[in-house]
C-alpha cells in the first residue's frame, strides 16, 4: 500500500478549518497505524504458514521471540492509539464561533455554508 498523500491546502486561518485539519490528521495515523497492523500480520501469517505448518520450521525460541516482537508491537499501537483518542476528545471540545450559531430544526441549510470560515466552496471557484 502506498503513503497517503495530502492535497495542498491554503493557509487556514479559521477554528473551524484548524479542527478539520487536526480530524484530518488523526485519520491518517489510524491509516498508517492500520498499515502497520497489516504488514504485522502478514510477517506472522507467513512465519506460521498457510496451513499453520510453520513451513520455516523455527525453534520454540524462535517462535517466542516472533511473539514477543507481536506483543510489542501492539502494544505500541495501543498506546498510540490511545493517544489519538486523546487527542480526538480534546479536538472535538474546541469550539468556534460558526459551530455556536443556534439554527432552526427546519433550517436544512448547511450551517457552515453562509459562513466566511466555509470549507465548502461553490463549484465554479475550484
Amino acid at each position: 500500500m502506498s503513503m497517503p498523500t495530502l492535497p495542498p491546502q491554503p493557509h487556514r486561518p479559521c477554528l473551524f478549518h484548524t479542527k478539520i485539519d487536526l480530524l484530518e490528521s488523526i485519520a491518517l495515523e489510524e491509516i498508517a497505524l492500520a498499515h502497520i497492523l497489516n504488514a504485522e500480520a502478514e510477517k506472522v501469517q507467513a512465519f506460521v504458514g498457510e496451513c499453520f505448518d510453520f513451513p520455516t520450521h523455527p525453534t520454540n525460541k524462535e517462535i517466542l521471540a516472533i511473539n514477543k516482537s507481536v506483543n510489542q508491537l501492539i502494544e505500541t499501537v495501543l498506546m498510540k492509539e490511545w493517544l489519538l483518542l486523546r487527542k480526538l476528545e480534546n479536538v472535538l471540545e474546541i469550539e468556534c464561533d460558526c459551530c455556536k450559531k443556534d439554527h432552526k430544526k427546519d433550517d436544512k441549510k448547511d450551517h457552515h455554508m453562509d459562513t466566511i470560515c466555509s470549507p465548502f466552496k461553490p463549484l465554479g471557484s475550484l
